[in-house]
């Protein structure tokens, strides 16, 4: 049942996400004006998103844990995340350094605690646009890059060097940015240790999996033809 509803919540977010891209994608085809024509554009900007794992390791850790418990559905499958970053925007690609947060609670009913599986992800992104033919505002984008992970889970640490691969949409409002994007990511710390009783303990930490968001940034278009 929970997981239906889960599932269900998932189904609903990206419905919205693709309903509002398209609808932004309608009222951002008229052609650029004369004054906001630019080569390069920089700007903060800060993002939001939801993803998908299943963390072998830390799901075996739960269900030990919780052995002499009646719970059901111990595992964890989902992630929210937010992120950070500076975006260096050309004609035909961008440079995004970021700072990322993702957090995968597991709230369990019927146990002793609830549980959170930790991870915070600087790194640099390059994404290529493929420009859309309809407007000089919006374009196709694919990209990845590499980001630095550091995770931790109950009293457990690892790090990681690992890859992020990603495509979406760039639309450009006349000062604003939107990039609703899909995101493979892979983080896989495979020795952890933990850093409260002091001793090594080798297992995944593995929050390798997809998400979904949109990244927000504040700039003057830059056409992409």
């Amino acid at each position: 049942m929970k997981n239906d509803l889960v599932n269900l919540k998932f189904f609903l977010l990206l419905r919205r996400l693709a309903l509002c891209s398209i609808l932004v994608v309608c009222f951002t085809t008229e052609p650029l004006k004369a004054q906001d024509d630019r080569i390069f554009a920089f700007s903060p900007g800060f993002g939001i998103g939801l993803g998908i794992f299943y963390p072998k390791d830390v799901n075996s850790y739960i269900e030990q844990d919780l052995t002499d418990y009646i719970t059901t559905n111990a595992e964890l499958y989902m992630y929210e995340e937010i992120n950070a970053f500076l975006d260096f925007k050309f004609k035909w690609f961008e440079i995004i350094t970021l700072a990322e947060y993702a957090i995968g609670p597991k709230i369990v009913i019927g146990g002793p605690q609830n549980y959170f599986f930790n991870r915070f992800s600087p790194g640099v992104l390059a994404n290529v646009f493929i420009p859309v033919k309809s407007s000089e505002r919006n374009a196709l984008f694919i990209g990845g890059g590499v980001q630095y992970h550091s995770m931790s889970f109950e009293g457990y640490k690892g790090t990681t060097l690992g890859y992020r691969f990603q495509l979406g949409i760039d639309i450009q409002f006349p000062s604003v940015n939107l990039q609703p994007t899909l995101a493979f990511i892979i983080a896989n710390a495979k020795n952890s240790f933990s850093y409260e009783n002091y001793y090594m303990d080798i297992w995944d930490m593995n929050y390798t999996g997809g998400q979904i968001g949109i990244k927000i940034s504040f700039h003057k278009p830059v056409p992409h033809r």
